[in-house]
């Protein structure tokens, strides 16, 4: 006891006080008990800190294959520079990514899809091969992820087919215009609605907008340089002409900027859930559109003739709202003017004399139930989807891999799906899905992590 006290700091004048010792007795022991210490030191653990069996060293695979994104050569210098009891070979974590897929393949054919009524169904790419996607909005489950050797009506005929036989009923598909994707979600699915993706439409005019906001930055820079040296000590007669030629060229890319950005931001407004009604919305966006197809610009125009072409498709989850706010009135009796009144609410900015009227309105309607009507309204709007953007989120985490992998095997696809299927949200817009997987957003209950599901 005195010696440990002493070794660790006490005073050794105090340690023999306090017990009645001797100053040189207490610097005996502490002597000792150092040399215990550094005995300690040198010596090896008899035992590993963590027993690496097989199952663990599959878990360990997969971790670092699927949450460190890691590639093969990487996994085995892991084992070799920090787990230096347990080294692996490349050909055996082989062997477990393409066992671990085939359990993901049969457990993601166990899965119901019946619930999932409406699907984002777009593809993606890797080295020019068309991935097949599709995932359903509301719960965020990927249903379909396989690598197809086109994109054809076809093709996706047969892979949506495979999902039908699985319980997979689509009443709305939100897709681009693609042709092969188009023409087959009917051949399975014929009553399909089908939902002009809005995230396409305003991302590709999006672009042509950015070019003409960089045309003009770059005239208005320009000018700048040549206004500087006409100011310098040094100034260049040319440049004077020059600038009196750049100047009206300026003012004109200005002027066209400003004006394309407005109709911009009003279509991207019209494209969301405006508050405006479906006659309304389809107007207004047929005037925008039309406004900014008299500015000559050919890309821009280009742009403008597609969006018109697909408009009622695009502006059709508008008319799905207020089919939903007629059917949910007539099954619970809240009053269809106070649903209308809440989406009317939209169009106007809170704490607005338009919002107030409007908020008197709807009391007056709907009195003690205004909010039953609130809450109806709001399950309504979180139900009906209008953009693939998952698909594009899909992508992205998808690339991740590719970068790592160069080209993914077909098999690991399966895998993936299974992954991205079985992972918590940590956060997200949506407070519903905080601490919940998609599957368990799918079906409605919990499930076990993804390494049990797996069997590893």
């Amino acid at each position: 006891m005195a010696g440990c006290q002493a070794w660790g700091g006490r005073r050794v004048a105090e340690i023999a006080q306090e017990m009645g010792m001797s100053q040189e007795y207490v610097y005996q022991q502490k002597a000792k008990v150092a040399e215990y210490a550094e005995k300690l030191d040198e010596e090896k653990p008899k035992g590993k800190m963590v027993e690496f069996d097989k199952k663990r060293k599959d878990r360990a695979i997969l971790s670092l294959a699927l949450d460190c994104q890691s590639p093969i050569d990487g996994i085995v210098r892991f084992f070799d520079n920090v787990i230096e009891e347990t080294s692996v070979s490349s050909g055996y974590i082989s062997n477990v990514l393409t066992e671990a897929s085939k359990r993901a393949r049969d457990y993601d054919g166990g899965i119901d899809l019946s619930r999932i009524t409406q699907g984002a169904n777009d593809e993606i790419f890797q080295c020019g091969v068309p991935i097949l996607t599709g995932i359903d909005p509301e719960s965020t489950y990927t249903y379909l992820l396989e690598e197809a050797s086109d994109r054809t009506a076809e093709t996706w005929a047969l892979y949506l087919d495979d999902r039908k036989d699985h319980g997979l009923n689509l009443e709305i598909s939100i897709n681009d215009g693609g042709t092969g994707l188009m023409s087959g979600i009917p051949q399975v699915f014929p009553d399909v609605e089908i939902q002009a993706d809005t995230f396409h439409a305003v991302y590709d005019m999006g672009k042509e907008v950015s070019k003409l906001e960089r045309n003009a930055n770059k005239l208005i820079k320009g000018e700048q340089a040549l206004k500087d040296n006409l100011t310098s000590k040094n100034p260049r007669v040319k440049n004077e002409a020059a600038l009196k030629e750049l100047q009206p060229k300026v003012c004109d890319a200005i002027s066209v900027y400003d004006t394309i950005f407005i109709l911009y931001t009003w279509l991207k407004e019209l494209l969301s859930f405006s508050g405006y009604s479906m006659a309304e919305t389809l107007a207004l966006a047929e005037w925008v559109l039309e406004e900014m197809a008299s500015v000559p610009i050919p890309k821009l125009q280009k742009e403008v003739t597609k969006v018109r072409k697909i408009l009622p498709s695009l502006l059709s989850f508008i008319g799905r709202l207020e089919r939903e706010m007629e059917a949910s009135s007539k099954e619970s009796g809240i009053p269809i003017e106070g649903l209308k009144l809440m989406y009317k609410q939209r169009a106007s900015r809170p704490g607005s004399p338009d919002n107030s009227t409007i908020h008197c309105k709807q009391l007056q309607i709907l009195g003690e139930r205004y909010n039953e009507a609130k809450a109806t309204f709001d399950r309504l709007m979180s139900k009906i989807k209008k953009a693939s953007s998952l698909v594009e989120n899909l992508n992205g985490r998808i690339r991740v891999f590719i970068e790592v992998k160069r080209v993914i095997p077909t098999n690991f696809f399966a895998l993936l799906k299974v992954y991205f299927n079985t992972r918590k949200y940590k956060r997200s817009r949506c407070k519903e899905r905080i601490g919940k997987t998609p599957l368990e957003l799918l079906t409605g209950t919990p499930h076990s992590t993804f390494f049990e599901l797996l069997g590893f």
